[in-house]
């Protein structure tokens, strides 16, 4: 009380710390810091720091003050600045810098001497979102694993095995698309279907059809956006109609009056199945004008560009047709569009305002949604 009766005051900084005045020295002040939210507090001053006094008269006066303020419904204090990292190990925030590994950044806590690395979007994970969303867009975009993976040693130093590319894509990629399947795009009335091969490890056929499975994509005709993109294994009606409902699911009730396809006898019993009221114009073809299917052709062959490189893909369940359609309506923009990807002609906007990485903000959104539902499910 005698401190406060000679009008000293506490003053608090941009770091959470606070400053309070020395009674005996002029001009001299003595550094308060709040570390864990509000258990435990330090102080430079000698008493606290060679004395051992758990509470100097510094530490009493800021308990006193922050008490006083919370009485009067004030303000509450900034404990931690907006830049500040604060220690795992004993939530000092006097942290610095201490190199980088594995491409995340490593601190050093000054009070504890411990040393750890920089919060996470993926919990205990190695490496950080960026470079995982690098990662899959350098793969979809047309690079192979071992060369993703020799370009981030050789530019990056980064040590990554091909095969954890893969597992990133196995399992980052059912999240996004949980994500976006959410989402309720501005579609056209007019849909377009068609279907192409793709070497498929494992395949039953022979004769003309031997090593090979069906791709079956659902597009809408104005915006360009990719509703489905389903590998079957025969080219049957089964696969037209998994396409036809996965597009339904995806369209989010915004389905059309019309669906172009080609000649193929599978359309004509899937679509009776699955949109029995629309129109169904076959017979499409890229030099017919009143049936025209040019753009899921044009379609067909950006995908071919990907697919014909590759020596097969290993499982009908594989999850390599997913990112491809996420690359083609949110990552890729297109010249018909005026530069627009699928998913902007749509009405769909998924850049962050600090970021122009499109796979990095899908990775932060559909986490962001995934934690939120998990944590909804452990309060239920």
């Amino acid at each position: 009380m005698e401190m406060l009766q000679n009008g000293m005051t506490v003053t608090e900084n941009d770091d959470g710390s606070f400053s309070v005045p020395s009674q005996t020295q002029a001009n001299k002040f003595y550094e308060v810091m709040l570390f864990g939210g509000s258990e435990r507090f330090v102080c430079d001053c000698p008493d606290f720091q060679y004395r051992k006094i758990e509470a100097c008269k510094h530490i009493h006066l800021v308990k006193f003050c922050l008490s006083i303020r919370f009485l009067r419904n004030e303000p509450k204090p900034k404990v931690f600045a907006d830049d500040a990292i604060p220690c795992t190990q004993c939530g000092s925030i006097r942290t610095i810098h201490y190199g980088m590994s594995a491409g995340k950044q490593v601190f050093k806590c000054k009070d504890c001497q411990r040393k750890f690395r920089e919060p996470s979007l993926l919990k205990r994970a190695r490496f950080t979102p960026e470079l995982v969303s690098l990662t899959l867009d350098l793969y979809f975009s047309g690079l192979s694993l071992r060369k993703i993976a020799r370009n981030l040693s050789d530019h990056f130093d980064v040590e990554i095995h091909h095969s954890t590319i893969l597992n990133w894509i196995e399992k980052y990629i059912p999240i996004i698309s949980e994500y976006v399947n959410t989402l309720t795009p501005q579609l056209s009335n007019q849909w377009s279907a068609d279907e192409l091969f793709v070497r498929m490890k494992g395949s039953q056929h022979q004769g003309r059809y031997k090593g090979l499975a069906f791709l079956w994509n659902v597009m809408d005709k104005e915006t360009r956006f990719l509703l489905a993109s389903k590998v079957s294994e025969n080219r049957d009606a089964s696969g037209a109609i998994a396409a036809l409902q996965q597009a339904i699911k995806n369209a989010n009730g915004n389905l059309p009056d019309a669906i172009n396809t080609d000649a193929h006898r599978s359309y004509r019993e899937a679509i009776s199945k699955t949109l029995p009221s629309i129109e169904h114009v076959a017979k499409c073809g890229v030099n017919k004008p009143h049936a025209n299917n040019n753009r899921i052709e044009r379609l067909n062959g950006t995908l071919r560009e990907r697919v014909k490189v590759q020596r097969g893909w290993k499982s009908y369940r594989t999850q390599i047709t997913e990112g491809k359609r996420i690359q083609y309506n949110f990552v890729k923009p297109h010249m018909a569009l005026k530069g627009q990807t699928p998913a902007e002609a749509s009405g769909i906007m998924i850049k962050d305002v600090d970021s122009s990485n499109t796979w990095l903000s899908l990775f932060r959104k559909a986490h962001g949604r995934n934690n939120l539902i998990e944590k909804t499910n452990q309060r239920c």
